[in-house]
């Protein structure tokens, strides 16, 4: 208790190493310039380890410091504090921070110009166990109407931020999403599953002359996501809003009275940061015409740095990472070629999930980007909300997988079966 109340004086009377007088101005600037908290990472963190980079380049605009907060955890006890910002300059800050259970830091590096960051990187005493580690920025109007990309040039001319001057944009006009043509046919996989090209499809939806509200669950197990973008076929949509819910609650509007033509993909619609998506909302409808219905179909890109065998994506699931969804008919045996996307040093295991009906399994084969092959021979029954597996690859296998082919079929009868459906057959890996 002690060692704490000495701590917390310490961190009144340094406070980011100002004078008592560019504290106090500090502090007054803070509260005149409008600025705000705003989580721009959050990272599952191993609490053995001593030290970690958390990236912090998908945050949108510049920050004038960061603090860091406990957001899952029984304890953080970190010793030092760098951050790596965009011009290559580090701000290292060695001193004791105890943060238990919803606990945050004091600002760290508090600055008067914004700056754009890179890294923040962690050193800490080893614990036990498991934690969740919140980045915050500080941000000011004139941080966040800044751009990477464009630096100063970047920063809208007037005196609004940048949300305020989209809001009124997409009121005025609606949002341009730079749609492109695209081939009119439907994209053959199942929510969740990974394209040729790496994209995975959230969902599909078909809508109508009146004006639907659709929501496209996401979840946890597909990944983080750092992009969306939406393809239409067979007519035209408007889409009164679009927004995206965070698995944390928070949420983005991505789009407010967009256009799409028919048969035409938009461009990349970048996120918050990259981020587990619980849901996509969706208001929208087709041009009343001839053409009848469109189908509008979501995409999600990873998150750098998801993927592969060092991606973070082997923290989540014991390290199981979703290859690809299918339906599973009824007659014969289907044969479905699954295309696995990056992933880096292959996988050495790999297992099957039946949901909503049980699957009879018949045939694994494993296909590598160097043409070799490798067949798991099997006939068996998966219940639904079972599992077949894992399945050991050969040890020598540790390559990247081009595709997967699987055989299976839905059981007719199966009196826990939801519905009269078929079964999804999810084909997980694991590094």
């Amino acid at each position: 208790m002690f060692r704490r109340l000495v701590l917390g004086l310490s961190a009144v009377l340094a406070m980011g190493m100002l004078s008592s007088a560019d504290a106090r101005r500090w502090h007054r600037y803070h509260q005149h310039h409008n600025n705000q908290l705003i989580v721009i990472a959050e990272s599952d963190v191993d609490l053995s380890l001593d030290r970690y980079t958390i990236d912090v380049r998908q945050a949108k605009g510049a920050y004038k410091g960061i603090r860091i907060k406990n957001s899952m955890g029984k304890l953080f006890d970190i010793r030092r504090v760098e951050i790596v910002y965009s011009d290559g300059t580090v701000w290292s800050e060695d001193r004791q921070i105890d943060m238990y259970w919803g606990e945050r830091s004091r600002p760290i590096n508090p600055t008067y110009e914004s700056r754009f960051i890179d890294q923040i990187k962690i050193t800490q005493e080893p614990g036990y166990g498991r934690g969740r580690l919140q980045i915050i920025g500080i941000q000011d109007r004139e941080g966040r109407r800044m751009d990477r990309a464009g630096g100063d040039d970047g920063r809208y001319s007037d005196n609004r931020d940048r949300s305020e001057h989209l809001v009124s944009s997409r009121r005025d006009r609606g949002d341009d999403l730079g749609a492109r043509p695209t081939v009119p046919v439907a994209t053959p996989a199942t929510p969740g599953q990974a394209t040729a090209g790496g994209d995975v499809l959230f969902g599909a939806q078909y809508v109508g002359f009146l004006t639907d509200r659709d929501v496209i669950r996401v979840g946890n197990e597909v990944g983080k996501f750092a992009k969306i973008r939406l393809r239409v076929l067979d007519n035209d949509i408007h889409i009164s809003e679009m927004k995206v819910v965070y698995n944390n609650g928070e949420s983005d509007a991505l789009a407010v009275n967009a256009d799409i033509p028919k048969n035409s993909r938009t461009n990349w619609i970048d996120l918050r940061g990259d981020r587990f998506i619980k849901e996509i909302q969706l208001v929208y409808r087709s041009r009343p015409n001839f053409n009848g219905q469109a189908r509008i179909e979501i995409f999600g890109r990873y998150a750098a740095g998801w993927l592969g065998a060092n991606g973070e994506g082997r923290k989540y699931n014991q390290g199981w990472l979703l290859l690809g969804a299918q339906t599973a008919g009824f007659v014969g045996f289907d044969k479905d070629i699954i295309p696995v996307a990056s992933n880096e040093g292959g996988f050495r295991r790999l297992r099957v999930t039946a949901r909503d009906r049980a699957i009879t399994l018949n045939e694994i084969k494993v296909v590598y980007t160097d043409g070799s092959d490798e067949t798991v021979p099997i006939r068996t029954r998966v219940d639904a909300g079972g599992t077949y597996g894992p399945i050991d690859l050969g040890a020598q296998r540790r390559q990247p997988i081009d595709h997967i082919e699987a055989k299976y079929r839905s059981r007719f009868f199966d009196s826990s079966a939801k519905g009269k459906g078929s079964a999804i057959v999810e084909i997980w890996g694991q590094h």
